[in-house]
């Protein structure tokens, strides 16, 4: 096997990330993976189950090959290690052990048209070592998410494959669906031996060609991808090797296609080729014959990168589980028959039959179906309002509750609009003063009692977490915190808003002034909301409140036709910002959905389209670009960061409110395999570092 280089930002990860355990109220217990003796080789290795029967504890000596091969756990290894912590090549595996792999198939397959598990399975499977136990088939692993498109990652990060993935000690990068990887000198070539044999969930075979289908003709066909080509060049070297290559250092890659790699660097050519022009001549004639006005509308309705965005059942998959069925209300999911992975026993993986996914909007709708014991995993879009409710309720909904931390990632945060298409609020909401008098209208003292329990504390609006990452300063993190109104109504006065006769400020020219505040319960608390609206009056400023889903909340957003957005600010820990940069420079929205007005445009397409930002926001552009081009953690990779902090908090350009919130996570006691969640974050893609594939129901 290939030797795979360390890469520099897992040193700098190792001692930097996940200071969010030292900001949280109470101490969060540490995964198996992180009470390990050594570094690498026994991450994850647990003493406690051994010394529990020490009988059992000798290291095992296996001179000759064994028709079975052992039954280890996490918990309890029998000794064995291996190269990457909690998981084995199988030949790896076969040479630790001394055994022989037979390999078993998943009952719910038995009398399908289907080959044999050993011909499912690629040449070298991954053996996937479970925490606790050698896993049983069977049962239905129930969640729940706001629509078809809103809050659906929670869920998807259950099934979901990537190149390589992060261990659940949030450190160490994993062999995934490349079984090894290169890296040269300056970091700009990363080169990925993909694992033989694996195939799609309808059994054709998965190579590298499937990876250049996904770059050549979808990634760089203008007529599909015309405003986004990537930043690398992907090159084939055979079926089985694929090399990408960049043009400045990029420290960043590994770890961002072992977190929040979504949109995974492959499609299925075999089939979605039939959709394309450059495949199909008659692509056209068939889009038309369904409705759409040419092949690239048919052939979306089968492909997005964020892979709830089309509904069209049918379309092949690696991950662990397949969509069989969406309606309005739900969406249903069996056991993909050709996933790669395996137990150390030899069973195929995942354990569990089924996923299912109820849509429930209404957030007291969601909490009650957890007390009533009708959801089994939930973590994204739960806030610690719900906590005392859903703690009080753990023996009747058969659950527990955890509270890992999420940092800056449960953190609300208000982004004005600076490429607002009214000229008036554009230049208002690009003037400071009147930023800064948003900010120090807010009574965060007041929020983090009423909404967080008192376990969080006052925090600047950000593009860094300063949880996890380095070159932030207490200082940079608490600017224009503090509750100070009177300070709000005079830089509103020196802004040129007067106040009128009902009490609300007319706008600088004395037209009347009302800023509308849309939002969308997977947000957050709508409790925040009201909260904002009533600080925001108290200093004149009329506000119109008002609620609406996700999907039309991100309409609002891409349209440009917004006043101020509100999200979660995720995608600011250290792994994230090290990997995208945007968040440090205009127009920032927060969410996943896009940045809108004329400036996007320009950064997109290098100057020849949209609009010229102002020097400085070019100059902060230029600078966040280079920073992803340094060490992370190197005097220069510091010095930058704190700099572009420093030019975001003058500028203003989102305004925070309470940071370092825990966030609860609800595990079903009928699962099998689960541990105690270090984070729960989108910037680890929620529940994909703790290995869903292996949790089993116990009934």
């Amino acid at each position: 096997m290939k030797k795979n280089k360390l890469f520099t930002l897992l040193s700098v990860l190792l001692i930097l990330a996940f200071v969010f355990t030292a900001c949280q109220s109470a101490p969060v217990e540490p995964t198996q993976e992180e009470t390990s003796e050594e570094e690498v080789d026994t991450t994850g290795e647990e003493e406690t189950a051994a010394e529990a029967d020490e009988t059992t504890n000798e290291v095992e000596t296996v001179s000759e090959a064994t028709t079975e091969c052992p039954a280890i756990t996490l918990a309890y290894l029998q000794g064995f290690t291996s190269e990457y912590p909690g998981q084995f090549e199988v030949d790896e595996y076969q040479a630790a052990t001394g055994c022989e792999m037979v390999y078993k198939s998943n009952p719910m397959f038995d009398g399908q048209d289907l080959p044999p598990v050993e011909e499912r399975l690629p040449e070298n499977p991954l053996v996937l070592v479970p925490y606790e136990d050698i896993g049983l088939y069977g049962g239905t692993l129930n969640g729940t998410s706001f629509a078809p498109e809103s809050g659906t990652s929670d869920i998807l990060s259950w099934r979901h494959v990537s190149l390589v993935r992060i261990s659940d000690d949030l450190q160490t990068i994993l062999p995934n669906v490349a079984s090894a990887w290169d890296v040269n000198a300056d970091n700009t070539e990363f080169t990925f031996y993909l694992r033989k044999g694996i195939k799609w969930s309808d059994g054709e075979p998965f190579t590298v060609d499937d990876m250049m289908f996904w770059y050549e003709d979808i990634k760089l066909n203008q007529e599909l991808n015309p405003d986004n080509a990537p930043d690398f060049v992907m090159e084939k070297i055979d079926n089985y090797t694929v090399k990408y290559t960049f043009e400045a250092p990029n420290y960043a890659f590994l770890i961002s296609q072992g977190t929040n790699a979504y949109a995974q660097p492959w499609q299925p050519k075999h089939f979605l080729s039939q959709f394309h022009i450059d495949y199909n001549s008659d692509a056209n004639t068939i889009a038309e014959e369904e409705g759409y006005e040419d092949w690239t509308g048919l052939f979306r309705s089968y492909y997005h990168d964020w892979k709830d965005s089309y509904h069209r059942l049918g379309v092949p998959t690696l991950e662990s589980h397949v969509v069989i069925e969406e309606t309005t209300e739900y969406r249903r999911l069996e056991a993909n028959p050709y996933y790669f992975k395996v137990d150390p026993t030899g069973q195929q993986l995942p354990y569990i039959d089924y996923h299912y996914e109820r849509f429930i909007s209404d957030t007291e709708v969601a909490n009650l179906a957890i007390i009533n014991g009708e959801v089994d995993l939930k973590g994204q879009g739960m806030e610690l309002t719900s906590y005392p409710l859903l703690k009080e309720n753990e023996a009747t909904g058969d659950y527990i509750v955890q509270l890992p931390p999420a940092g800056l990632g449960k953190s609300m945060a208000y982004w004005f609009n600076v490429n607002h298409k009214d000229p008036v609020k554009q230049e208002l909401f690009q003037n400071t003063q009147f930023l800064q008098a948003m900010s120090l209208a807010i009574n965060r003292a007041e929020i983090n009692e009423l909404i967080y329990l008192g376990l969080g504390a006052p925090i600047a609006g950000l593009p860094a977490d300063p949880a996890s990452v380095p070159f932030v300063s207490e200082e940079q993190a608490t600017h224009m915190t503090e509750y100070d109104p009177d300070a709000a109504n005079t830089l509103l006065d020196e802004v040129g808003m007067e106040v009128g006769p009902d009490g609300f400020r007319t706008a600088p020219d004395g037209s009347d002034f009302l800023i509308y505040l849309e939002y969308a319960q997977q947000a957050g608390p709508v409790l925040m909301q009201e909260l904002i609206k009533s600080y925001w009056e108290d200093v004149g400023i009329r506000v119109e409140l008002k609620e609406v889903s996700s999907e039309a909340y991100r309409t609002r957003i891409i349209t440009n036709d917004h006043d101020v957005a509100n999200w979660h600010n995720d995608g600011t820990s250290l792994p994230a910002i090290t990997a995208d940069t945007s968040a440090f420079y205009p127009p920032v929205t927060g969410g996943s959905f896009g940045f809108p007005g004329p400036w996007q445009p320009w950064f997109d397409s290098g100057g020849t389209e949209g609009e010229r930002p102002p020097d400085y926001v070019v100059e902060q552009y230029e600078k966040a670009e280079l920073l992803k081009t340094l060490e992370p953690g190197s005097d220069e990779w510091m010095a930058l960061g704190s700099e572009l902090i420093d030019t975001y908090l003058e500028h203003m350009w989102s305004i925070g409110t309470v940071g370092y919130v825990p966030s609860p996570v609800v595990v079903s006691n009928r699962l099998g395999n689960t541990t105690t969640w270090s984070v729960i974050l989108w910037d680890y893609y929620w529940e994909y570092p703790f290995r869903v594939e292996q949790f089993y129901i116990k009934e």
